[in-house]
């Protein structure tokens, strides 16, 4: 029971990580793109699309879990990284086609021209969280608490 715990408090950190990581890396990808193929005054525009990506993706986070669960149970010996990397593409498709519904004026190749930034940014994320320096890194950001109780026997 403690081992399951401990698994889906890590999924859940490494679920928030990534979805904060990928979306300030996504809004930075997209302002020195707009800072070098347009004017730089354009580049709050990345500003906005990094406020409303977070907005359209921070629902999704709640799916992680049970999308972990489903694969670890279909496919056991995937690893977690091909997991990951199989889940930032099916969720970045996801609030994707979330972001057409909901903004109807836009084109999809014009909606992939301001979103590829974010699924880049994803897929870096995960190859740095489930590599040796992102395991130890987000050890040492949430360390484990000690239990400093005294057992009687």
């Amino acid at each position: 029971m403690l081992t399951s715990s401990t698994s889906i408090q890590s999924t859940i950190t490494r679920t928030l990580l990534l979805w904060l990581l990928s979306n300030i890396g996504g809004t930075f990808l997209l302002g020195v793109g707009f800072a070098l193929t347009h004017h730089l005054n354009d580049s709050t525009i990345a500003i906005a699309a990094g406020l409303l990506a977070a907005l359209i993706t921070l629902p999704l986070v709640p799916l992680a879990l049970p999308f972990f669960a489903l694969v670890a149970r279909f496919c056991p010996a995937c690893s977690r990284r091909s997991v990951a990397l199989l889940g930032v593409t099916l969720f970045f498709l996801a609030a994707n086609e979330l972001l057409h519904l909901l903004l109807p004026f836009a084109t999809f190749w014009g909606l992939l021209e301001m979103s590829v930034p974010y699924l880049a940014a994803g897929l870096l994320t995960v190859f740095w969280l489930y590599s040796s320096g992102g395991k130890t890194s987000t050890a040492a950001l949430f360390p484990k608490k000690q239990d400093n109780r005294l057992l009687l026997s």
